[in-house]
């Protein structure tokens, strides 16, 4: 059971970590997205402040899970400081396409996009 719990923990790890391309893209914008437009509505902070903190924490979560799973694994690799640069480029390059994105007025929160599509 325990092997079990690990690897699963591994798993969900791997989904929130930008490990691969598609990780941010697919699981953590996403969910990201969803996750601040919920917390936006709760707590008076700015969307773009919700949507990167809840980016960042997927992905420190995600990278943290994988890590303490497969440590030995991470810590025998010679190119751990290039895959490390990797995925903060990765990390800050979503960031500043956020940034952007709020820039131009087209970062709004979720349920706001029905209103917004509904006033024009």
């Amino acid at each position: 059971m325990k092997k079990i719990l690990e690897g699963l923990l591994f798993f969900v790890g791997w989904m929130l970590s930008p490990f691969t391309w598609w990780n941010d893209t697919f699981i953590n914008i996403p969910l990201s997205y969803l996750v601040a437009s919920v917390i936006f509505y709760i707590v008076p902070i700015q969307f773009k402040y919700l949507l990167i903190g809840t980016y960042w924490f997927t992905n420190i979560v995600g990278i943290w899970l994988v890590y303490s799973k497969a440590r030995s694994l991470i810590l025998s690799s010679k190119n751990r400081l290039n895959a490390i640069g990797g995925l903060v480029l990765v990390i800050l390059v979503y960031t500043f396409i956020m940034l952007y994105l709020d820039s131009k007025g087209k970062l709004i929160p979720f349920f706001d996009l029905f209103k917004h599509n509904v006033a024009h």
